[in-house]
């Protein structure tokens, strides 16, 4: 396993220095620079651009260049966003959180939920319980999740008023809507909690029918096997068949779900925050892209980066923990 574990992780280096340079070429092909700002202006002195030529890198060559941001983002030395006017990183460690506690919960409850529910309408299929199931994941799998996050503020926060319209936290929005003081020691609590809620439960609406749907399949594919047959002729009863033989088998499908599944929540994101107005990390990215703050951009997709690679290498070592002939 230990070896394992280190052809993983120096696989995981390699990639991300090929996406860090990937992320490099990108922005550097991109049209305009941090300067384009400065030269609209008519009254920027030409001495001026010369010093934020030289203190951009601009002025260097392009392999300079390259080795500079790549050695700038495996050490964390992001710089200065200048569309916010400080530290690159003290962004990211600002909002970054932000959008692994609400697509780190969304993953922890869909996957709990899907693999329970999958797992039961597969034993108890045939019913009206399985068809009902099997429905609602498929329309809930094929909707656009912009499509359902727009219809799910429109109902519940512009209709209802159950929920804010937007934003991470509101405290006078809060106030106004629970009526609890300010200075209460849970009222942080209860504002993001109120805040994060309503894309939680449009992330989890989409994201667990395909968790059932796959464990469903995955499970219904075990059962005919050999040794689920033998178990069931043991005596055992159907709980310990499915539990200790059936499951940790049909589990195998899921690992590969659960990167996959990471992999599209973090893209998702650039979407559902933007609807939302969340500000994470996939609002700022798109943020910067938008003021052509290359710096915070660049940074945050690194960031991104280091997060599906370490999702994927995280999945593969629960692959490998479940089947021992994944690490031969």
């Amino acid at each position: 396993m230990s070896k394992y574990l280190a052809n993983r992780l120096v696989q995981g280096f390699i990639t991300l220095f090929i996406v860090t340079s990937l992320i490099f070429v990108l922005f550097d092909l991109m049209p305009g620079d941090p300067l384009d700002r400065f030269r609209a202006n008519p009254l920027t002195p030409p001495e001026r651009l010369r010093e934020l030529t030289h203190q951009y890198g601009l002025d260097k060559p392009y392999a300079e260049r390259y080795g500079t941001f790549v050695w700038n983002m495996f050490t964390m030395q992001f710089g200065q966003s200048w569309s916010e006017n400080r530290p690159v990183i003290d962004i990211l460690m600002e909002r970054m959180p932000r959008t692994l506690l609400l697509f780190g919960v969304e993953t922890l409850v869909v996957f709990a939920l899907g693999i329970k529910i999958g797992s039961y309408i597969a034993w108890k299929r045939g019913g009206p319980v399985e068809g009902t199931t099997v429905v609602t994941s498929l329309v809930f799998y094929n909707m656009p999740s912009f499509w359902i996050g727009l219809i799910s503020i429109w109902i519940f926060s512009f209709k209802l008023g159950l929920f804010p319209l937007s934003g991470f936290s509101g405290p006078d929005e809060t106030v106004a809507m629970f009526h609890i003081p300010p200075d209460a020691f849970y009222f942080g609590f209860v504002d993001y909690l109120w805040h994060m809620m309503l894309p939680l439960a449009v992330l989890v609406a989409i994201g667990i029918a395909g968790v059932i749907l796959l464990m469903r399949t995955s499970l219904l594919e075990v059962m005919g096997e050999d040794y689920i047959l033998t178990a069931k002729a043991k005596g055992l009863s159907e709980r310990l068949v499915r539990v200790r033989h059936a499951n940790r088998n049909a589990y195998l499908p899921i690992m590969t779900s659960f990167t996959i599944s990471m992999a599209l929540a973090v893209g998702g994101a650039l979407i559902l925050e933007q609807i939302f107005t969340y500000k994470g990390i996939g609002w700022t990215y798109l943020a910067a892209l938008l003021n052509q703050d290359q710096f915070l951009a660049g940074a945050t997709l690194f960031i991104l980066s280091v997060l599906v690679i370490g999702a994927n290498i995280l999945a593969d070592i629960m692959y490998a923990w479940l089947d021992p002939r994944v690490r031969i």
